[in-house]
C-alpha cells in the first residue's frame, strides 16, 4: 500500500469550533454537561443552558434554568427538552416559545434520553426504555426492558433503524482489568425479544439491492478485553454478514471505539475512538480504508454531522472536529494507495464518487456490442456521477431494434426505475408519451416512489393531465417563482402564502396578479387583497386599481380599496381615486362613502368638481376650498340645502372670507339667508376669553353685519343662542333685549333682564321709552337693580298701581318696606298703605318695614299690623321689638311684665332704646338676660361700679372681667377698688369659689400688685376667714417673686404653709438662688442645697465646706461632678473616690484622657473594678477594663498589662489596640493584637516596626488581601525596597481582578515596570486566570513589544480578555497584533477593517485567509476596495476566494466607482453565468471598448439579462462593422424586423436581413427585401441575392410576386428553382385533399360540418381566413398514408426536408444558396 500525501486523502477535516471561545468553564466540557444531535450542542453550565446551533456557532442562545440536571435539543428543528428529577418538559423555541410536552416519571429516574426520530423521545431508566410520542400529548410507553448485559453500565448512545423495527440500546463500564468494556442490547420490534452484543458502539444503515426493497444493516465494533477489536456489518434478516478486523495502536490500550456513523450516501462507515483516533471502512464489506489520529485530546461525546454527511467529535477542551468524505480523492485513493479495483468500483457505484467514467463508458460499449442490453442497462443506471445516464444512452437505446419478448428502451427505463430516481432528460422523455396516453396513474406513482427529476417544463406538461401531481412536481423542481405562478393561476392564495412564507421567497407579485387577472378575473381581488393587507404588503395598490380598471372591474376595485385603505396621508392619492371611480361609475356608492367618512386624505378640489358634475352640490360644498366655488354654489343652490350642513361649508374659511360670504348671502336676500347667517354667526363665534381666538368671530362683528342690513330679526336670532355664554357683556345683552323688544318677545326680554348683566339704568330707560304691554320687564331690573323705589315712584305716577300689588304680592315680598316708603314718600293715602301691606300679611319683612315708617315717624300706624303678626304666634325679634318699643315710648304700664316675661325680643335693640326713655328698665334688660358687655358700658357710663362690680363677681364670667380689668378700661381702677372693698368682704364663707375664681380672674388679668393687695386681704385677714391656706400662702409667695422679689425672703422666713420645692424652683427660675437654698436648707434638702451651690451660685469652696459639714456621699458626688465639670480633675477624683462613686466613670475617663492624668485614672479605675457590682451590665465592666488597659499602656506598664491582658478576656481589646495604634504605641498595640489574634492589625504593627519577616509571617496567618498588599508596598517603599518579600506578597495578591489591577498601578508609577513583569511571570505558573494573563499580555504591550507574539500564541487557546489587550495596543498603534487579537476572539470583521485601516501591517496570504471567515459581507466590500487601492495586481484572487459571498452588482458599483472595472473583468466573467443584468451591461461595454466583438456575441448569446435595445442603439452607429452586425442581431433578438433589417442592408449584410426576415414571418419585408434586391431605385441589381432570398424566405413570398418581379426585370431563370418546389407543394397538397376528400363519406343532408368548415356543393370546403370557402382539407388529426404533419401542414414521408418532394428535386440544400 503506497503512502499517500494529506492532500490525496479521501477524507475531508474540519475544526469547526471551540467551545471555550463561549468563556465555558473547562469543568462544564464533559459528558454529564454536553448533549448533541445531529445540528445542535447543548452546554449546561449551572443555571445557564448554552444552545448551539451548527449554523452559528458563535452565536449561542442562552436559557436561564435553574434546577436543570439534563438537556437535549431536537435533530433538526429548535425544540428543547429539559429534565430536571422526575419532570421532562420539552418547548418550542421558535419561531415562539411554547410548551409542547410534559411528563413526570415519578420515582423512576431517567439515566438517558434522546431524540430517536422527529417526533419520539427515547427515556432510558434503570430498568427500562421508553419512547415518548411527544406532540400527541400522551404518556411515555414502555417500549422493552433492559438486558442484563447492561446492569451496571453507563448508558451512552441510542439507535434505531430507518425502518423502526430494531433499536439498540449500548452502555460501556469498567471491566476487571481495568479496560473500558462495552455492551449493546439489540432489540427486535417484531420478536418482542432483544439479543445481547458485546460491543462499544453501533449503527444502523441501509442496504440497497437494484429492484429490491432497502433491507437494514446492523454494524457494531468492539474490543474485548485482551484488546482485540472487530467489526461486524450484518443484514438482519438476510445473509449479508462480515467481520472485519479493527486495529488498535500498541500504545492506547484503554482506546476503544465511541462513536459509529454509517453514510448511506457515501457508502462509508465512521468511527471516532475515545483517545481522538478516526478510522473510516467500507459500508458494505467493512474494509478498512483509513485511519489516523485526528485529536490529542480524548473525545467524550460525537455523532452524525448532517451537514457534510459527516462525523463529529467534541474532545475534552471543547474543540468541534468533523471529518466527512472528501468526493474528488475517494476513487483515486481506493485504486492508487489501496489498490483495490473491485472496491473502487463499489464505492464508486454506492457512493456516487467520479473518476470511472470512462471504465464505465468502455464496458457500456462492450455490453451493446455484444448485445447484452440487459446488462447495459443496469451498468448506464448505477454508473457514478450519471456518466452513462445521458440522451445520447437515450437514443442509444431508442435506435436498438427491438423483438417480441423484449424492448431496449422500454427495459432500460425498467432497469432506472427499479434502480432509483431518473434524471431530467430520462424524465421527460418518458413522461411524454405517458402524458399523450394520458396515464395519470403512472405520473401519480412514480411521484410518491420519487421516481422522477422534477423540473419547471415537467409540471407545465403535467399541469393538463393532472393539477394535484403539477403542483408536487413544481415544488420538488424548487423553482420556486413557477410554483408560486401556478398557485395563483390555481387561484390557491392560502398556499401561495405558506409556500413564500416557509421558503422567505420574495416573487414578483404584481405579474402573478395579473396572472391570475387574466385567467380568473373573479378572485383576482381577493387575491390582491390578502397580499397588500400584509403588514409588510407585496403589491403596489396603485398598480392593483390600475390593471383592475383596465378592465372596467369598479366593483371590485371599489371592495378592494375599502379594504386596504386607511386614513392616513400616504393613502391620499389612492382616496381621491376610489372616491373617481365611483362618482363617475355608481355615484349612490360615492354618496355612502361620503357618509361614513372614511377617508379626509383624498384631493378635496377634485372630488368637489366631480361632485359639482353629478350633482352632489353639498358634497362639492364639503369639498370644495376655493371660496369662488363656494359663493357660487351657495348662492345658486344654497337655498335647497339644509341650513345645519351650510354653517358646516363655512368652517373651512378664514373669519374674513366667512364675513364675506355672510355679506353676499344676505346682499341677494335668499330665502332662509337671515336664518342661515345666524346659524353661521353662532357656530363660529368664540366663547368670552381675555385671549380670543383669531378664526373665530367676535359677536359684534355679526351683529354690525346684521345691523348693516337693518335686521333685527337676524340680531334676535344669532343672540338668541349666544347671549347666555356672553351674559356679562352689557352691550351686547343690551342689543339682544332691543331686538327681542323690537319683535314683540317679552318673555325673552323678561328672561334676559332677569338672567343677565346690562348697564340696569340703560335698559331701565329704554323701557320705560318703549312702554312695553307687560311691565314685567321693568319689574325685573328695578327690582334686580335696587330701582324698586323708582319702579314704585314711576307705576304710581303713571296708574300702574295693580302691577305693584303683582310686585309685592306674586314677586318679591321682601321689598315691600321699600315700596311703602316710597308710596308714603307720595303721600299715598293710609288706607292705600295698610291695604298693600295688610295683603302682603306675614311676608313682609318686619324690621324693614319698622324702619322705613319709624323713620318717617309714622310708627303706629303698624300697630294694628304688628298686633295681627304677634295674635298669629310670630316669634321673630323684629315684631316684639317693635311692640316693645311701642309700650315703652308711650309709658304703658305694660312695658316692665313684657320686658320681664317675653322671649323674642331683642335685649340689645330694645335696652338701647329704653336707655334714653327710661334707666331702671334698660338696666333690668341688661342683667336680666345677661347683656354683659352692654350692661359694663351703660354702667361705666352712668357711674354704676358697685352695680357692675356686684355683678362680675357673681357671674364669674370669664371673658367679662378679662374686658373690664384690661389695662386700656379707664374705667379698672374705680371697679377693682369696689371689688376688694366692698364685694369681697359681702361674701359669705360656704361661697369660697367666688374668692377663687376673682383671685383668678386677677391673675389672668396679669395684675400682680392687685394681686398681691388682694391676697394680703385675704391671707393676712384680721376677720378670721381662713381661704384655703398653703394654697394661697404658695400664690402670695410666688406673686411677690414674680411682682416684688423684696418681699419674698421675708414671706419665706415668716410664712410656714407653702409648698417648698414649688416656690424654690420658682425662686430658681427667677434668678433668687439664695432664696431656694434658704428654703432646702431650711428644709434640710441637703443635696438639692449643694447643687444650688455649685450650680447657682457657683462658689465651690463654700460647696466643698458645705458638704464637709454634712459629710453625706451624695453630697460628695454632686461636688465631684461639678469639679468634673470645672475641669479640676484631680480634686474630683479624689471627691469621687470619698464618695465611692464609679457611676461618672465614662466622663472621668474623657476628663483625665484630655488632661493626661493616667496615673490617677488608673487609680480610679481600679476603685470602679471594685465597686462593678454597682455598675449595671456586662459593658460597663468591660469598658473599665478596656480602659484601664489603655491607661496601663499610656504609662508603660508593659509588663503589667501584658499579665491584666493574660488574666481577663475583653471584647473591647481590639478599640484599645487600635487606640495604641493610631496613637504610635506600636509595642503596647503589638501585645495587644498578638494577644487576641488579629494578624492583619498585627501585620500593620509590625509593618511600622519595620518588622517585614514577621509581618509576613503574620500575614500568612491573617491570609487576608489587605494584610499581603500592605507588606508588599511597605516592601516596596521601604529604602532599599525589599523586591524578593514583595514578590512573595504580591503572588497572593495576583489572583484577584481587582487587586491586580492595583498592584500593577502601583509598580508601574514607582517605575519598577521589569520586577512586575517577573512577578507575574513567577505567577503563571500556578495561576492562568484571565485578568492574569491578559495583564502581562499589556504590560508586553506597553513595555517588552517582542514577548507579545509569543505570550498570545502561547494563550491563544486560554482566556485572555481580548477586548482589553486590543485597546492597550490600539494606544500603542501596534496593528499588526490587534489584528491577530481580534482572529483570536474570533471577530474576524475587525481583524480585516484593522489590515485595511494600517495597510503596512498587510499581508496577502494571511488577509485572504481571514477575509473568508469574516460574517459582514460589507467587511468583504471594504477589503475589495482596498485592494484596488493598495494591491490591485491580487484582487482579481482575493474575489475568486469570497465569490460565493459576493454580490456581483456590488462588485461592479465599487469597480465603477474607483474606475477599476477592466481590473475585475476576469472575475465578473467568471459570475456572468448569474446572468445578473448589470453585469451583463458593464460585461458588454467593456467588450465593446475593447472591440472584441467575438466575446460581446457570446455573452449576448448566453446570457439574455441586459438592456438590449439600450445596447443595440449604442451599436448602430458605431464604426465597427461587427458592432453594427450586433446591433441588428440584438433588434432581431427583439423582433425589431424592420430596424434590424434596415441596419444589415445599409451594411450590406444581406444574409443577415433575409435571416431576420424568415425568423420574422412578415410577409411585407420579406417582399420589401425582394424589391429591395432588384428595383434600380435601391442601386443593388442582385439577382444572385433576389435568387437566395427566395430560398431563404420561401414560406413568406407570394408566388405572383415573384413572377411580376422576375417578369418585369428579366430575370426569370433565376426563379425557376422556385417555381418548381411552389409547382411540387401545391401538387402535394391537391393530392393530400383529394385523398381525404375520397375518404370520408359525403355527409347526409342536414348534418353538422367539421367546426372550421361548410358544406360546398362537392363536400366540406374550409373557411378562409376572409371568411369565404378556400380550398379542402380532411378532418382534424385524419392524415392520408404516407403523411406525417409538419409545421406548415401535412408533408409526405421520404420528402427532403420541411417543404416536400422527392429527393433532388425543390431548392438546393441549405447552405448552398445558388448565386453565392
Amino acid at each position: 500500500m503506497a503512502t499517500p500525501s494529506p492532500s490525496q486523502l479521501p477524507i475531508a477535516f474540519h475544526q469547526l469550533f471551540e467551545l471555550s471561545k463561549l468563556n465555558i468553564n473547562p469543568a462544564n466540557i464533559g459528558w454529564g454537561t454536553v448533549t448533541v444531535s445531529d445540528k445542535f450542542v447543548c452546554v449546561r453550565e449551572g443555571p445557564k443552558v448554552l444552545i448551539i446551533d451548527s449554523n452559528n456557532w458563535s452565536r449561542p442562545e442562552i436559557r436561564q434554568i435553574e434546577s436543570a440536571e439534563a438537556t437535549i435539543m431536537h435533530p433538526s428543528k429548535h425544540i428543547f427538552s429539559v429534565r430536571a428529577g422526575g419532570l421532562i418538559q420539552v418547548y418550542q423555541l421558535q419561531p415562539q416559545q411554547k410548551l409542547l410536552g410534559e411528563h413526570n416519571m415519578g420515582q423512576e429516574a431517567v439515566e438517558f434520553w434522546k431524540w430517536v426520530d422527529e417526533t419520539t423521545i427515547a427515556l432510558v431508566t434503570s430498568t427500562a426504555v421508553y419512547h415518548w410520542e411527544v406532540t400527541k400529548g400522551l404518556a411515555p410507553v414502555k417500549f422493552f426492558d433492559r438486558a442484563a448485559n447492561l446492569a451496571g453500565h453507563q448508558i451512552i448512545n441510542y439507535h434505531g433503524s430507518h425502518d423502526k423495527l430494531f433499536y439498540a440500546l449500548v452502555g460501556i463500564a469498567r471491566g476487571a482489568n481495568g479496560r473500558t468494556v462495552g455492551h449493546t442490547q439489540l432489540y427486535s420490534v417484531a420478536m418482542k425479544g432483544s439479543q445481547p452484543i458485546e460491543a462499544h458502539a453501533c449503527t444502523f444503515s441501509r442496504l440497497k439491492r437494484p429492484g429490491q426493497a432497502d433491507t437494514v444493516l446492523f454494524s457494531f465494533a468492539q474490543r474485548n478485553e485482551a484488546g482485540n477489536g472487530q467489526l461486524w456489518l450484518i443484514e438482519m434478516g438476510g445473509q449479508h454478514k462480515v467481520p472485519q478486523p479493527i486495529v488498535f495502536p500498541d500504545s492506547n490500550p484503554g482506546d476503544f471505539p465511541l462513536v459509529l456513523v454509517a453514510s448511506d450516501a457515501k457508502g462509508v462507515l465512521f468511527m471516532l475512538t475515545k483517545e481522538g483516533f478516526f478510522h473510516m471502512y467500507d459500508g458494505l464489506t467493512g474494509k478498512r480504508l483509513m485511519a489516523n489520529k485526528v485529536s490529542a485530546e480524548h473525545f467524550f461525546i460525537g455523532g452524525a454531522f448532517a451537514a457534510n454527511d459527516g462525523v463529529f467529535g467534541i474532545n475534552k477542551t471543547g474543540s468541534v472536529l468533523s471529518l466527512s468524505v472528501n468526493s474528488a480523492n475517494m476513487v483515486p485513493y481506493v485504486l492508487n494507495v489501496l489498490r483495490d479495483q473491485p472496491l473502487a468500483l463499489s464505492l464508486a457505484q454506492r457512493g456516487d464518487y467520479p473518476g470511472l467514467a470512462p471504465m464505465f463508458q468502455q464496458q457500456f460499449q462492450q455490453f451493446i456490442q455484444q448485445g447484452q442490453y440487459q446488462q447495459a442497462a443496469k451498468l448506464a443506471a448505477s454508473s457514478p456521477q450519471g456518466c452513462l445516464r445521458t440522451p445520447a444512452t437515450i437514443q442509444l437505446f431508442k435506435s436498438l431494434p427491438a423483438t417480441q419478448t423484449s424492448a431496449p428502451l422500454r427495459d432500460y427505463y425498467s432497469v432506472l426505475l427499479d434502480h432509483g430516481k431518473l434524471n431530467e432528460h430520462e424524465t421527460m422523455e418518458l413522461v411524454q408519451p405517458v402524458i399523450m396516453q394520458e396515464r395519470k396513474d403512472l405520473i401519480v406513482d412514480w411521484l410518491a416512489k420519487d421516481k422522477l427529476f422534477c423540473t419547471p417544463e415537467l409540471g407545465r406538461m403535467v399541469l393538463r393531465l393532472d393539477v394535484e401531481s403539477a403542483v408536487t412536481i413544481f415544488k420538488r423542481s424548487g423553482n420556486k417563482e413557477e410554483l408560486a405562478k401556478l398557485y395563483a393561476e390555481l387561484c390557491q392564495f392560502d398556499q401561495l402564502l405558506a409556500f413564500v412564507q416557509e421558503e422567505n421567497f420574495n416573487p414578483n407579485w404584481m405579474a402573478l396578479f395579473v396572472s391570475v387577472l387574466n385567467r380568473n378575473p373573479a378572485n383576482a381581488a381577493s387575491f390582491a387583497r390578502s397580499l397588500i393587507k400584509r403588514p409588510d404588503p407585496l403589491l403596489d395598490t396603485n398598480a392593483v386599481v390600475d390593471a383592475l380598471m383596465e378592465r372596467n372591474m369598479v366593483k371590485d376595485t371599489t371592495s378592494l380599496l375599502l379594504d386596504v385603505l386607511e386614513n392616513k396621508e400616504e393613502h391620499g392619492a389612492l382616496q381621491t381615486k376610489l372616491f373617481e371611480i365611483n362618482l363617475k361609475a355608481v355615484p349612490h356608492i360615492a354618496n355612502a362613502l361620503f357618509e361614513n367618512n372614511l377617508f379626509s386624505f383624498y384631493d378635496k378640489q377634485h372630488i368637489a368638481h366631480l361632485c359639482e358634475q353629478v350633482g352632489f352640490y353639498q358634497r362639492a360644498l364639503q369639498h370644495y376650498t376655493d371660496i369662488t366655488d363656494v359663493r357660487r354654489l351657495l348662492i345658486s343652490y344654497g337655498s335647497t340645502m339644509q341650513i345645519e350642513f351650510v354653517v358646516t361649508v363655512f368652517g373651512k374659511f378664514t373669519p374674513e372670507a366667512r364675513l364675506e360670504l355672510m355679506r353676499e348671502l344676505l346682499k341677494n336676500n335668499n330665502t332662509n339667508a337671515v336664518q342661515t347667517v345666524a346659524q353661521v354667526g353662532v357656530k363660529f363665534t368664540g366663547p368670552p376669553s381675555t385671549n380670543p381666538d383669531p378664526s373665530l368671530f367676535n359677536p359684534h362683528q355679526i351683529l354690525s353685519l346684521f345691523e348693516e342690513f337693518q335686521s333685527y330679526e337676524g340680531s334676535f336670532a344669532y343672540l338668541q343662542p349666544l347671549v347666555a355664554l356672553f351674559a356679562t357683556d352689557k352691550d351686547l345683552v343690551f342689543k339682544y333685549i332691543e331686538a327681542a323688544s323690537k319683535l314683540g318677545f317679552t318673555k325673552e326680554v323678561e328672561t334676559a333682564v332677569r338672567d343677565y348683566e346690562y348697564d340696569p339704568e340703560k335698559v331701565r330707560e329704554f323701557l320705560k321709552e318703549i312702554r312695553l304691554d307687560n311691565q314685567l320687564p321693568l319689574i325685573r331690573v328695578c327690582d334686580r337693580h335696587g330701582f324698586v323705589a323708582d319702579l314704585a315712584h314711576y307705576l304710581y305716577r303713571n296708574n300702574l298701581t295693580q302691577y305693584l300689588q303683582i310686585y309685592v304680592q306674586q314677586l318679591n315680598p321682601l321689598k315691600t318696606p321699600e315700596v311703602v316708603g316710597a308710596l308714603l314718600d307720595e303721600n299715598a293715602s293710609d288706607e292705600s298703605v295698610q291695604e298693600l301691606i295688610t295683603a302682603v300679611g306675614h311676608l313682609c319683612p318686619v324690621g324693614e318695614l319698622v324702619e322705613e315708617v319709624e323713620k318717617r315717624e309714622r310708627l303706629p300706624l303698624l300697630t294694628q299690623w304688628l298686633e295681627a303678626r304677634f295674635n298669629e304666634g310670630n316669634k321673630e325679634p323684629a315684631t316684639h321689638n317693635a311692640l316693645a318699643k311701642i309700650l315703652i315710648s308711650s309709658g304703658d304700664d305694660r312695658a316692665e311684665p313684657f320686658i320681664t316675661n317675653n322671649e323674642f325680643y331683642e335685649p340689645t335693640v330694645v335696652g338701647k332704646y329704653a336707655e334714653a326713655h327710661n334707666t331702671s328698665l334698660a338696666y333690668k334688660i341688661y342683667s336680666s338676660k345677661k347683656c354683659s358687655k352692654e350692661l359694663v358700658a351703660f354702667t361705666n357710663a352712668n357711674g354704676m361700679y358697685r352695680e357692675q362690680a356686684r355683678y362680675l363677681v357673681l357671674e364669674q364670667l370669664p371673658e367679662l372681667w378679662a374686658f373690664v380689668l384690661d389695662n386700656e378700661n379707664t374705667h379698672r381702677r374705680a371697679v377693682v377698688d369696689q371689688v376688694i372693698q366692698t364685694v369681697l368682704p359681702e361674701i359669705p364663707k360656704e361661697r369660697a369659689d367666688l374668692v377663687s375664681a376673682t383671685v383668678q380672674a386677677f391673675m389672668h388679668a396679669k395684675l400682680p400688685l392687685e394681686l398681691m393687695e388682694l391676697l394680703e386681704r385675704i391671707v393676712l385677714n384680721t376677720e378670721g376667714k381662713v381661704w384655703d391656706s398653703q394654697h394661697l400662702q404658695t400664690l402670695l409667695i410666688l406673686t411677690a417673686i414674680k411682682a416684688d422679689k423684696t418681699k419674698v425672703m421675708d414671706y419665706v422666713i415668716r410664712l410656714d404653709g407653702y409648698d417648698p420645692p414649688s416656690i424654690a424652683d420658682m425662686a430658681l427660675k427667677y434668678e433668687l438662688p439664695e432664696v431656694a437654698f434658704t428654703i432646702y436648707n431650711k428644709f434640710k434638702v441637703h443635696v438639692k442645697a449643694a447643687e444650688v451651690l455649685v450650680n447657682q451660685i457657683g462658689d465651690l469652696e463654700r460647696a466643698k465646706e458645705f458638704a464637709e459639714t454634712c459629710n453625706e456621699p451624695a453630697v460628695y458626688s454632686v461636688i465631684a461632678s461639678a469639679q468634673l465639670a470645672h475641669n479640676n480633675v484631680t480634686d474630683a477624683i479624689a471627691s469621687f473616690l470619698k464618695a465611692s462613686d464609679a457611676s461618672k466613670y465614662e466622663a472621668v475617663i474623657v476628663a483625665a484622657k484630655n488632661s493626661k492624668s493616667f496615673d490617677k485614672l488608673v487609680e480610679y479605675l481600679k476603685m470602679c473594678r471594685q465597686n462593678l457590682q454597682k455598675l449595671s451590665g456586662l459593658k460597663s465592666k468591660e469598658k473599665i477594663e478596656a480602659e484601664l488597659v489603655y491607661a496601663l499602656a499610656q504609662t508603660n506598664q508593659l509588663s503589667e498589662l501584658e499579665s491584666f491582658i493574660s488574666s481577663n478576656k475583653n471584647t473591647q481589646l481590639q478599640t484599645v489596640g487600635d487606640s495604641c495604634f493610631n496613637e504610635g504605641l506600636f509595642e503596647a498595640a503589638r501585645v495587644i493584637f498578638n494577644a487576641i489574634g488579629n494578624w492583619s492589625r498585627l501585620v500593620s504593627c509590625l509593618v511600622k516596626l519595620k518588622n517585614f519577616s514577621a509581618a509576613i509571617e503574620a500575614a500568612r496567618k491573617s491570609n487576608h488581601t489587605t494584610s499581603w498588599k500592605e507588606v508588599c508596598r511597605a516592601c516596596i517603599e521601604n529604602d532599599p525596597p525589599e523586591f524578593r518579600l514583595a514578590q512573595l506578597c504580591g503572588l497572593n495578591l495576583i489572583n484577584t481582578a481587582q487587586e491586580l489591577d492595583e498592584l500593577v498601578h502601583y509598580y508601574e508609577i514607582r517605575g519598577y515596570v521589569k520586577e512586575l513583569m517577573a512577578l507575574l511571570e513567577a505567577g503563571l505558573t500556578t495561576d492562568t486566570s484571565i485578568a492574569l494573563s491578559t495583564t502581562l499580555a499589556i504590560l508586553y504591550s506597553k513595555y517588552n513589544l517582542e514577548k507579545l507574539a509569543p505570550h498570545l500564541q502561547l494563550f491563544k487557546k486560554k482566556k485572555l480578555n481580548i477586548s482589553k489587550i486590543v485597546n492597550v495596543c490600539v494606544e500603542n498603534k501596534q496593528w499588526a497584533e490587534i489584528s491577530y487579537l481580534h482572529e483570536l476572539d474570533g471577530d474576524f470583521d475587525r481583524a480585516v477593517r484593522v489590515i485595511i485601516e494600517h495597510p503596512e501591517v498587510w499581508k496577502d496570504s494571511k488577509f485572504r485567509e481571514v477575509l473568508v471567515k469574516v460574517k459582514s459581507t460589507d467587511r468583504i466590500y471594504d477589503a475589495i476596495k482596498f485592494y484596488l487601492d493598495f494591491a490591485p495586481e491580487h484582487v482579481v484572487e482575493l474575489l475568486g476566494v469570497v465569490s460565493n459571498r459576493l454580490d456581483p452588482v456590488k462588485v461592479v458599483q465599487i469597480g465603477q466607482k474607483l474606475d477599476a472595472i477592466y481590473i475585475i473583468q476576469p472575475f465578473l466573467e467568471l459570475v456572468q453565468e448569474k446572468n445578473i443584468r448589470e453585469l451583463n451591461n458593464v460585461l458588454n461595454e467593456l467588450y465593446i471598448q475593447d472591440e472584441d466583438f467575438i466575446r460581446l456575441r457570446e455573452s449576448i448569446a448566453r446570457f439574455d439579462n441586459f438592456d438590449s435595445i439600450g445596447l443595440a442603439k449604442s451599436l448602430e452607429s458605431s464604426q465597427f462593422l461587427e458592432a453594427r452586425r450586433v446591433a441588428a442581431h440584438l433588434y432581431r433578438m427583439n423582433k425589431r424586423w424592420k430596424q434590424s433589417v434596415d441596419l444589415s442592408k445599409k451594411d450590406k449584410m444581406y444574409k443577415d436581413s433575409m435571416e431576420t426576415i424568415a425568423e420574422s414571418k412578415d410577409q411585407g419585408l420579406a417582399e420589401e427585401l425582394l424589391r429591395f434586391f432588384i428595383e434600380p431605385e435601391f442601386g443593388v441589381k442582385s439577382p444572385h441575392c433576389f435568387s437566395a432570398c427566395l430560398y431563404t424566405c420561401y414560406d413568406l413570398i407570394r408566388p405572383d410576386v415573384v413572377l411580376e418581379l422576375a417578369w418585369r426585370h428579366q430575370i426569370t431563370d433565376f426563379i425557376f428553382p422556385y417555381l418548381i418546389q411552389t409547382m411540387r407543394d401545391f401538387t402535394t397538397k391537391v393530392n393530400t385533399l383529394h385523398s381525404v376528400a375520397q375518404a370520408q363519406p359525403l355527409p347526409t343532408p342536414g348534418a353538422v360540418p367539421v367546426p372550421g368548415f361548410v358544406m360546398g356543393p362537392n363536400g366540406p370546403v374550409q373557411v378562409g381566413s376572409n371568411g369565404q370557402p378556400g380550398g379542402f382539407l380532411p378532418p382534424p388529426g385524419v392524415l392520408p398514408p404516407g403523411f406525417v404533419m409538419g409545421p406548415n401542414g401535412p408533408v409526405q414521408v421520404g420528402s427532403n426536408g420541411p417543404h416536400g418532394g422527392p429527393p433532388g428535386v425543390g431548392l438546393m440544400p441549405p447552405g448552398q444558396p445558388f448565386g453565392f
